[in-house]
């Protein structure tokens, strides 16, 4: 590892790159790949790394990229086929009319902590926006209070879609994949309070004694079955489950207060078949898994990659559209998934070759000089990383490394340290700009932006989670 100050400035020249070109609104697929180029000039020049190095880190990440790629692929079409098929119509129309009555408090949590969360875990990509931003404005509220609603329910993007970015960060991290999905879980009630804190403040102002209570017990709930999911199902699913837990307790809530739900149609059923095939596909192939001597022969059954993919295909077979158009399905699906795969494969290699070349360490050590500032620090830097990037797993392929090193050299914690990276990350795509411009492309007029003034709820919300969560890394890592 190259000592002195021309080591550290070399190591952290990709990041820098990276976080400057996308300040400068460089489509990400596009920042990535310069720095991944910054980083592979520095590691022939200052970080050399000899050939058995090289290929040893190759085939150690390659199941995890193919994973990756495979995941995004089946959420993507998933995305497509249900939007086309018009089977997220079905199930959002469905929960709109089984939540009409005086009392909008519920809901609207139902679709800012339910609705939107479980779209977000089960294909990610900023669908549950997509969906809530457009269903909250013929709930009533104005389009930017909408978007703003909307985007601060992707409280559980460390489970989007099935969790790949937590993936991420725990390979490059060197942690388990599901110890970081339980302390993830664990540092999420700051963000569920910080969002659901934001949400009753921007729609409802002062809550009564009842609007207050409910407030809590959908935060406690959702952080509860979260929690469970992660330490009793495993880390995939968990987000599903959670936003699944919510939007069952809120309706159930609905059916004792005002009378029976909607009646179930055909349609409908179809239109939840794929959700089905997740979760209990999903569900079936760990408990066979565990229940048996051929664990690690049957782990790959319980993979989130598989169960998606056939999940498209049974939305596909659900969908009633004639064979051409499937074709066209796929078609469409394949170059949606292209660049998006692209992208998150860009930023994986670069955190393989800034942590395999020891750049990444080198950083870290750098960075223990500051102290225990530097822990507290963690859950802003991942927020930054997440803010510039979009995604949560740009922001892990960057930073992860460095922050399990350098963490452990100061004697703290790295699951905890990375878990607040990875929760801070994650959250902080609420205010990226590509997520804001999705949500505004489905919910304002064509051409309208979003007030610079109605961003502050939303930068707001992701600095004091950022402060929250340090405070908390620093106390328990």
């Amino acid at each position: 590892m190259t000592p002195g100050l021309v080591g550290f400035l070399v190591a952290l020249a990709p990041i820098v790159v990276v976080l400057a070109l996308l300040a400068f609104r460089v489509p990400s697929l596009w920042a990535g790949v310069l720095g991944l180029l910054v980083a592979l000039i520095g590691s022939v020049s200052e970080f050399p790394l000899d050939g058995p190095h090289i290929a040893a880190a190759a085939s150690g990440m390659a199941p995890t990229v193919v994973e990756i790629a495979v995941i995004l692929l089946g959420g993507v079409g998933l995305a497509e086929t249900m939007s086309r098929s018009g089977a997220q119509d079905r199930i959002a129309a469905w929960l709109e009319s089984a939540e009409r009555g005086a009392d909008r408090t519920a809901p609207l949590f139902l679709l800012v902590f339910g609705l939107t969360p479980f779209m977000e875990s089960v294909t990610g990509f900023g669908l549950g926006v997509v969906i809530t931003a457009p269903l909250l404005i013929r709930f009533g509220l104005p389009p930017v209070k909408a978007v703003v609603s909307g985007l601060l329910g992707l409280v559980l993007v460390p489970w989007g879609s099935l969790a790949p970015g937590t993936l991420v960060a725990a390979e490059l991290g060197g942690q388990d994949f599901g110890g970081l999905g339980v302390w993830s879980a664990l540092l999420s009630l700051p963000v569920l309070v910080v969002s659901m804190t934001a949400v009753v403040g921007l729609n409802i102002g002062r809550p009564d004694l009842g609007q207050a209570a409910l407030a809590v017990a959908v935060v406690l709930t959702q952080w509860g079955a979260l929690l469970a999911a992660n330490l009793l199902v495993g880390t995939p699913l968990a987000g599903v489950l959670a936003a699944g837990v919510v939007i069952a307790g809120l309706l159930g809530i609905r059916r004792l207060g005002s009378g029976p739900l909607p009646r179930v149609t055909r349609p409908l059923l179809l239109a939840g078949v794929p959700y089905f095939v997740i979760v209990g596909g999903i569900l079936s192939a760990t408990a066979l898994s565990a229940a048996t001597d051929a664990r690690s022969e049957l782990r790959w059954t319980a993979s989130p990659a598989l169960w998606l993919c056939i999940a498209v295909a049974a939305a596909v077979a659900t969908a009633g559209l004639p064979a051409s158009e499937r074709w066209g399905l796929v078609w469409r699906g394949v170059r949606r998934w292209l660049p998006i795969a692209g992208n998150a494969i860009v930023f994986v290699i670069l955190g393989v070759v800034m942590a395999s070349t020891g750049m990444a360490g080198h950083l870290a050590t750098t960075a223990q000089l500051s102290g225990a500032g530097f822990i507290a620090a963690i859950p802003a830097v991942g927020a930054l990383g997440g803010y510039l990037t979009g995604t949560n797993m740009g922001a892990a392929a960057m930073l992860s490394a460095a922050t399990t090193t350098a963490a452990t050299g100061l004697g703290a914690d790295p699951m905890i340290a990375l878990a607040g990276q990875n929760v801070a990350g994650s959250f902080a795509i609420i205010a990226s700009p590509p997520r804001i411009a999705l949500a505004v492309g489905v919910a304002l007029a064509p051409g309208e932006r979003l007030p610079r003034q109605s961003t502050a709820p939303l930068l707001g919300a992701v600095a004091a989670a950022a402060v929250l969560l340090g405070v908390v890394v620093l106390a328990l890592a």
